[in-house]
C-alpha cells in the first residue's frame, strides 16, 4: 500500500487529491446574471484613471499585474492598433464603483503602463516597426484615435449573482497567464471582514513554528489551510456538503456573519490547537507517519485540518494529558497510518467525499480519547 524510497527530498506540501465529487446541490443556472457590454478602451482606461480606480487591480485575490514582459506588453499594444480582435474581458460589477477583474489583468496593466503612468515605451513590434520606442503622447494623433475608439467585450457579474454561482464563473472563466488557485478566487469573492481574518490567521507565529515555515504564502497556500480549519470548526461534518471548494467558499462567507466574540473564539482556539501540535508532534505535526520514525513525509492537508479542529475542541487539561503522553499519541496514530486502510484513503485519496471525512475525523477523536480515557 505505501512504498518507500531510499532518496528523498522533502516536499513542503503533499499533492492533493480530492476525488472533486459534484456538488450534492447544483446551482440553477438561471441564478447566473452577466451582461455583454461593449466598452470603449477610452471608457476603461477613464476608469482605470480615477482616483480611486473604478478597476481594481490590486485586490487582495489579484496575482501580480505586470507579469508579462515589455515586448509582449508592446504587441498587446501593436494589436490594438493593427485592428487585431482582441480577448473578452471579465469583471465582477457587484460593486460598480470598484470593478473585480476576473480575466484580463495582464491587458489592463499593459494599457494603465502604456496610457496612463506612460511607463512603457513600444519594443519588439512584429509589424508596426516605426514605432519602436514610442510611448503614448509620442504617438500620432490619429493612433491614439484607434485606440480610444477601440470597442472590446466585456462581461461584467452582477449584482445578485449568488456567491457559489459567481465562486463557478471565477473557477472556469480565469484563462490568463497564471491561473488563479481556488483560495484566490475565494478572497476575490469574499473581500472584508472574511479575507482579512483569514489573513490574519495565516500570519500567526503559532502557525508558522507549528507547520516549521513550510507553507508557502504564494497562491495563498498558507491561506487555504487556514480556510480548512476555520471552515471545519464551523461546520459539524455530519453537514458537509461535496464539493471541497464550494464548502470551504461558502463557509469562509460565513465569517461576515458571525459576531466578532465567535471569531476571537476561533483565533484563540487555533493559536491553542498550533501550539499544541508542535508540542506533541514536534515536526511530525499534520504529517502521515506510515513510516515513523524512519521518513517524514509533506505536510498533509486532510491532517491538518483533522488535528488541527480536534485540537483546537480539548480544554487544556485535556491538552495538557496529551503534551503529557505524546509518545502514546504519535504511536497510536502512526499505526493508525499503518494498519487502518479506510483511514489511509481518507487522507490520501477521495479527500472531499464525505465518507472519507466523516471517517478521517472519527479515527483521530478515537485516538484522542483513548489517551484521555486510559
Amino acid at each position: 500500500m505505501k512504498g518507500s524510497s531510499d532518496l528523498y527530498k522533502e516536499i513542503p506540501v503533499e499533492d492533493e487529491n480530492t476525488g472533486n465529487p459534484l456538488m450534492e446541490e447544483p446551482f440553477n443556472p438561471s441564478e447566473i446574471n452577466i451582461d455583454i457590454k461593449s466598452p470603449t478602451i477610452s471608457i476603461i482606461i477613464d476608469r482605470l484613471s480615477q482616483n480611486p480606480p473604478e478597476i481594481d487591480l490590486y485586490s487582495d485575490f489579484q496575482r501580480s499585474d505586470d507579469l508579462w514582459s515589455i515586448e509582449k506588453q508592446s504587441q498587446f499594444i501593436e494589436s490594438i492598433l493593427i485592428k487585431f480582435p482582441l480577448p473578452a474581458f471579465y469583471f465582477d460589477g457587484t460593486n460598480d464603483e470598484k470593478w473585480l477583474v476576473v480575466d484580463g489583468l495582464q491587458r489592463l496593466s499593459s494599457l494603465r503602463n502604456y496610457i496612463i503612468d506612460k511607463t512603457l515605451t513600444l519594443t519588439g513590434l512584429e509589424f508596426l516597426k516605426d514605432l519602436e520606442g514610442t510611448g503614448f503622447d509620442k504617438l500620432p494623433r490619429k493612433l491614439k484615435r484607434i485606440i480610444d475608439q477601440t470597442q472590446i467585450i466585456a462581461y461584467i457579474i452582477n449584482p445578485g449573482t449568488p456567491l457559489n454561482v459567481k465562486y463557478n464563473i471565477f473557477k472556469r472563466i480565469n484563462t490568463g497567464g497564471l491561473i488563479l488557485e481556488p483560495q484566490e478566487i475565494r478572497h476575490a469573492l469574499n473581500q472584508g471582514i472574511p479575507a482579512q481574518f483569514v489573513a490574519e490567521l495565516a500570519r500567526l507565529k503559532e502557525f508558522r513554528t507549528a507547520t516549521e515555515n513550510k507553507i508557502s504564502p504564494k497562491r495563498m497556500l498558507d491561506r487555504e489551510f487556514v480556510t480548512r480549519y476555520v471552515s471545519f470548526y464551523i461546520t459539524e461534518t455530519s453537514m458537509y456538503l461535496p464539493d471541497l471548494d464550494s464548502f470551504l467558499n461558502l463557509s469562509m462567507s460565513r465569517l461576515a456573519e458571525i459576531s466578532d466574540e465567535s471569531r476571537v473564539e476561533i483565533r484563540e482556539n487555533f493559536i491553542k490547537a498550533m501550539v499544541a501540535a508542535h508540542k506533541i508532534f514536534g515536526k511530525w505535526a499534520f504529517r502521515k507517519a506510515d513510516e515513523y520514525p524512519k521518513r517524514r513525509k509533506p505536510i498533509n492537508k486532510a491532517l491538518f485540518e483533522i488535528w488541527a479542529v480536534t485540537l483546537a475542541g480539548l480544554t487544556d487539561e485535556q491538552i495538557k494529558t496529551l503534551i503529557k503522553r505524546k509518545k502514546d499519541v504519535i504511536q497510536k496514530f502512526a499505526h493508525a497510518c499503518k494498519q487502518d486502510d479506510v483511514f489511509w484513503n481518507a487522507i490520501s485519496s477521495g479527500t472531499g467525499e464525505k465518507n472519507r471525512i466523516v471517517y478521517r475525523f472519527l479515527k483521530v477523536n478515537q485516538i484522542v480519547q483513548e489517551i484521555l480515557n486510559d
